[in-house]
């Protein structure tokens, strides 16, 4: 990926990754602000916007969460 990435790509893949360890990961960030990640080609969706203290991602039937990302605006 490009070093236009977004802020909070690597962040969303090492926590995924961790969870997931076995399986294939992706992280993909559309232009309409909705975030996916993919398990082993299974969808899992976030919508950015939402006022939550943490990523949930879901697939309708199960889902997983992924703790927002710290950000040092004084870095």
């Amino acid at each position: 990926m490009s070093d236009d990435k977004p802020l909070d790509y690597d962040h969303l893949l090492s926590h995924a990754q961790a969870l997931f360890s076995a399986s294939t990961v992706a992280v993909i960030h559309t232009p309409d602000e909705i975030i996916h990640i993919d398990i082993d080609g299974h969808r899992y969706t976030f919508e950015i916007g939402s006022d939550d203290d943490e990523y949930l991602f879901t697939d309708g039937k199960s889902a997983f969460s992924i703790p927002l990302m710290e950000i040092d605006w004084d870095s």
